[in-house]
């Protein structure tokens, strides 16, 4: 455990903790692959449709390959934190045309092919499932559309799995947020086993299977029958001529005998769409374990175990840092050997073990005051702030222009020319309107004052127009079309607290308890006296936290699209789970803070006022037990 040895990465040790992960939850899926390719062979001997060494091995490895397709998707696009937009219009033009959108699409395509094609390939020839039907000996070989309408079926389904798959978000893995508490999270609890994660939800993954097969059923029939079933044979025709020996002019039948198509989809779409989510569900399941190999850290196996849990804590990846935060907090709860290295390890490059575990965590919570900061006080622009530069002129090359009289003293007329000049301009004067009523001022300003009127009119037609249009954009926004274009409270607050494009909350959270852990038993622990030194700093980066998180949800204000908050009190507004789960984590780890070391505060770096704020903070919306507690000591 030498801090010198230098630490292996990260991934060395988490890769190989989730492939086991990956062959637990594959051997469950094989299972159930075996019993639908049982389903699906001839039961015309007792012992061959279930023999493993025969047709039923072959299928179940075909459905294998079927349901490894998924594997491969889940393993790819895998990501922790949830998605985080302002509306849900938003996430989708965000994300459909990404490159995860269609392999998403793809692999599931992929799955399904394999699907029908084995179960068409598994079919007695009485069932009619082949590329061309032969006819009578005296008739020409012609398309046969029963397996065209089938694979159309299936295509189908496998672009509403994707939806459904892209929609909902499949590809994260929920990791829980208040793990101290082992509170359950999407996927479950993690410390319960993943097969009975499993078998709870065997009832949901049968209803869900159904209801998705139904809805294909009907859509996509209609579809088939509606628009595109000239479409489909024309394209399957032009493909069979280059292989059968198809008459020049061919056109589908009048009756393809829907009611057994009908029933061989809903048995085998049930079928692969509880495939689908039997295999979403073992991932999710086992995926969101605890990070312990033989109930002991993943990164125990090091030669230098903390140095690979710094490289996964400070890793630029979602995944790896996320593992990482909830082993730190593993290891600060229950390893209690592990625990005390932290203290202990002070010859390490770039700072002690415990100085790198604090700068990191405190990065995490400082990171919630930044963004809500940004958000508050947005920093201008600085283009917009620079002073414009002065202007280059030409050298002067005249006299400045003189400021006294041009014109000068008016002389005395000597001419005939000039006396009748003087009398034409002493006759207009006479004759001229009074000073202060010149009818051209008052002719503009009846101008004025008909402009000033005909502008107040506009402006109340444009608002009355304005009002309407409000009105009726807010009964859009309140239909069901309106939903995506919602912009709530909630998502807003989620975005600026847990950040984007996916929410940090769990690190977080993870950071916080981690923090409070090494600060609470370094009271017996840590017999060097490190940690002594920055619980001031601790205890500031939790109040600036929880400060900046109450002030923000308290005055967010509330878009007008944001109807479902309508009819509410400001309690009910202001309930927002996802930062009172966070808030819940900083008061009780401020409040574990100030309990441990309440005798100590006043010799530290840290002044009355901010001690009293700490208490308060930590009572704020507390059980009147812990208030007590708090203020006894």
């Amino acid at each position: 455990m030498s801090p010198r040895t230098t630490a292996r990465p990260y991934r060395d040790f988490l890769t190989p903790a989730l492939h086991r992960r990956f062959t637990s939850a594959f051997t469950l899926t094989i299972c159930l692959c075996y019993t639908e390719a049982v389903w699906m062979g001839e039961w015309n001997n007792f012992f061959w449709p279930w023999f493993p060494l025969g047709f039923a091995g072959i299928r179940t490895g075909l459905l294998c390959i079927a349901s490894m397709a998924i594997y491969v998707l889940r393993v790819s696009q895998m990501h922790i934190g949830e998605r985080t937009t302002n509306y849900p219009f938003e996430t989708f033009f965000k994300y459909l045309f990404r490159l995860n959108t269609i392999m998403t699409l793809f692999w599931y395509i992929v799955s399904t092919w394999l699907f029908v094609e084995t179960y068409i390939w598994s079919q007695a020839p009485n069932a009619k499932l082949g590329f061309t039907d032969y006819g009578r000996t005296h008739e020409r070989i012609r398309l046969n559309e029963r397996p065209m309408f089938l694979r159309f079926m299936f295509l189908c389904l496998a672009v509403a799995q994707s939806t459904i798959h892209l929609y909902k978000d499949y590809d994260r893995v929920a990791f829980p947020v208040l793990k101290g508490q082992k509170k359950s999270n999407n996927t479950g609890d993690s410390s319960i086993m993943p097969r009975t994660q499993i078998w709870a939800k065997s009832k949901q993954m049968v209803s869900n299977s159904f209801i998705i097969m139904l809805f294909v059923l009907f859509g996509g029939s209609l579809l088939y029958f509606v628009f595109l079933r000239q479409a489909v044979w024309e394209w399957n025709y032009r493909f069979g001529r280059w292989i059968f020996s198809l008459a020049k002019t061919s056109r589908p039948s009048a009756n393809p005998a829907l009611a057994e198509l009908w029933a061989r989809f809903v048995v085998e779409g049930f079928l692969l769409t509880l495939l689908w989510q039997f295999t979403n569900t073992a991932f999710d399941a086992y995926f969101a374990q605890e990070p312990l190999k033989k109930e002991k850290p993943i990164t125990d196996d090091s030669k230098d175990p903390n140095g690979s849990l710094l490289n996964g804590l400070k890793a630029k990846k979602e995944v790896p840092r996320n593992v990482a935060f909830w082993e730190l907090v593993l290891i600060t709860e229950r390893f209690d050997t592990r625990r005390r290295s932290i203290y202990e390890e002070i010859d390490r490059k770039n700072g002690s073990t415990w100085k790198q575990v604090l700068a990191v965590c405190l990065a995490e919570i400082r990171g919630v005051s930044e963004r809500i900061q940004a958000v508050q006080s947005p920093t201008p622009d600085p283009g917009a702030m620079k002073k414009p530069e002065p202007v280059q002129t030409l050298p002067r090359i005249s006299q400045p222009l003189k400021e006294d009289e041009i014109i000068g003293k008016n002389a005395h007329p000597s001419t005939r020319l000039d006396k009748l000049g003087n009398f034409a301009s002493d006759f207009a004067k006479t004759h001229a309107s009074p000073p202060g009523s010149s009818p051209p001022t008052q002719r503009l300003l009846e101008y004025s004052n008909t402009l000033l009127a005909s502008e107040r009119k506009a402006q109340l037609s444009s608002g009355t127009l304005t009002s309407r249009l409000q009105t009726q954009l807010l009964l859009v926004i309140r239909s069901p079309i309106g939903t995506p274009f919602r912009k709530s409270l909630r998502r807003n607050a989620k975005l600026v607290v847990a950040g984007t494009p996916y929410g940090r909350a769990g690190m977080i959270a993870d950071a916080a308890s981690a923090l409070t852990g090494l600060a609470v038993c370094s009271l017996k622990e840590d017999s060097l006296g490190q940690v002594y030194k920055d619980i001031p700093e601790i205890i500031r980066a939790f109040v600036t936290a929880i400060k900046q998180i109450e002030g923000f949800v308290s005055g967010i204000e509330v878009h007008w699209t944001d109807t479902d908050l309508e009819g509410k009190n400001e309690d009910e507004i202001r309930r927002i789970p996802e930062t009172e789960e966070l808030l819940e984590v900083l008061k009780s780890g401020l409040e574990k803070i100030v309990l441990a070391f309440v005798e100590y505060l006043e010799a530290m770096d840290i002044t009355k006022t901010e001690i009293v704020e700490a208490k308060e903070l930590a009572q704020k919306d507390r059980k009147p037990a812990d208030k007590e507690m708090i203020e006894k000591k």
